[in-house]
């Protein structure tokens, strides 16, 4: 189950994201999970938990005896509450993944927890262990002195501390000429020109740019920014059985759903941008949470067909893979003597991303993939793949990251 926050609950949340040096789950309480203490342990919890050493609910044993119990620091209304959660799996056949926190009833009736509550599970590093603290976003957290004491700085924003004296000093030079040289301005040339500045080798990484611990980007001023790239699989699909090379199947897919297009002819070509409603192609995403998976399907004359997938752990990985960081640089350009030069006047900086908000946007059409690209009608694969993007919503950017700020460069 997702739980969306309220306005006032994200912006709780949000005052948290600047100290917070990995992921975070969130919980809406309930009268049931209040009264019998039994709190479903969803999937990006247990990736979470999984990821941080903590817990494996794979490993465990059936029944509440047998499951992990880990001390706990609870922020609520004002008091901190040092308490236990006990992580477990049910008895019975279905062994539903499932959680505790030790005298929850007490709490309630003290008026600490109540139903409806908003709580930020939050495991930690600190001095070398883990520390799970839990927030309740549903009322006022701790000012920002006392966070700062909680939480180390990450090494994003170590590297960043390092690095933005030389950020600002590019950006109040003035324009820099295009690192290309002379030639129309292409849409990747201010990001280019900008790692020339910095220093930084241009190729294309899986990981952030700076040490794989920041990535920067060069905003659009419209429409819609790259998140990352990823290939889908295709095991189980039709691609599959008409191409058993997995390496070339992402141009089989292009050849079996692709149109044709006079700008490449004979050839087929899909360049295109999916989301949760059946485009012209018929094509669509679709989140399965059983599976653990976006669906890439097909949908045409009374069939719906799984053309292609992700699992969630792919997705995520790639996710905090290429963002752990994100420094997203608004733009000016102008061409002086036939050669394009660019400003850098302000940066928008954003710190690792909620894979629950990402799938609730998918959800929400304000995360959508696009593929790019055309191969021939038969024979030997001769075409082009542009490379197929997950891409978001410009003013959605916020609501992946939570914490975002703005800095103006020039001053």
């Amino acid at each position: 189950m997702l739980f969306k926050p309220y306005r006032d609950e994200y912006d709780r949340i949000n005052s948290l994201k600047p100290f917070i040096s990995n992921d975070y789950s969130i919980i809406r309480l309930t009268k049931t999970m209040i009264s019998k203490n039994n709190i479903d342990a969803n999937y990006f919890l247990r990736s979470l938990l999984k990821n941080k050493k903590v817990v494996d609910y794979d490993n465990l044993q059936n029944g509440g005896k047998n499951g992990l119990k880990y001390p706990v620091i609870m922020y609520s209304k004002n008091q901190k509450i040092e308490t236990t959660i006990n992580f477990y799996k049910v008895t019975g056949k279905r062994s539903d993944p499932r959680f505790g926190l030790y005298h929850i009833n007490n709490l309630k009736q003290r008026n600490i927890l109540g139903i409806g509550d908003l709580l930020v599970l939050v495991p930690m590093s600190k001095n070398q262990k883990i520390v799970i603290y839990i927030f309740n976003a549903s009322f006022d957290l701790p000012d920002q002195d006392t966070l700062s004491h909680l939480f180390d700085l990450t090494p994003s924003q170590k590297l960043l501390q390092q690095i933005f004296p030389k950020i600002k000093k590019i950006a109040q030079q003035g324009y820099h000429p295009n690192s290309k040289g002379v030639g129309k301005i292409s849409p990747k040339d201010a990001g280019d020109t900008l790692e020339s500045l910095l220093n930084i080798e241009t190729n294309n990484r899986k990981n952030a740019d700076i040490n794989g611990l920041i990535e920067l980007k060069s905003k659009k001023s419209t429409g819609l920014e790259t998140l990352f790239t990823l290939r889908p699989n295709f095991d189980g699909t039709p691609v599959a059985k008409i191409e058993p090379n997995d390496r070339s199947r992402v141009s089989a897919y292009t050849r079996l759903y692709g149109y044709h297009s006079n700008k490449h002819p004979n050839s087929k070509s899909l360049y295109v941008t999916i989301k949760s409603k059946p485009n012209p192609q018929g094509l669509y995403l679709k989140v399965n949470e059983s599976n653990e998976t976006v669906e890439l399907r097909k949908s045409s004359e009374n069939k719906d067909i799984l053309t292609a997938y992700w699992s969630f752990d792919t997705l995520e990985k790639q996710l905090k893979l290429k963002h752990p960081m994100t420094l997203w640089f608004d733009v000016k350009s102008r061409m002086t003597n036939n050669i394009g030069e660019f400003l850098y006047p302000s940066v928008q900086i954003t710190q690792v991303p909620s894979f629950e908000t990402f799938i609730s946007l998918i959800k929400s059409d304000l995360i959508s993939y696009d593929w790019r690209g055309y191969t021939s009608l038969s024979g030997k694969y001769i075409g082009k793949n542009h490379g197929n993007a997950w891409r978001i919503e410009k003013n959605s950017i916020p609501l992946l990251f939570g914490s975002s700020e703005t800095i103006n460069l020039l001053n």
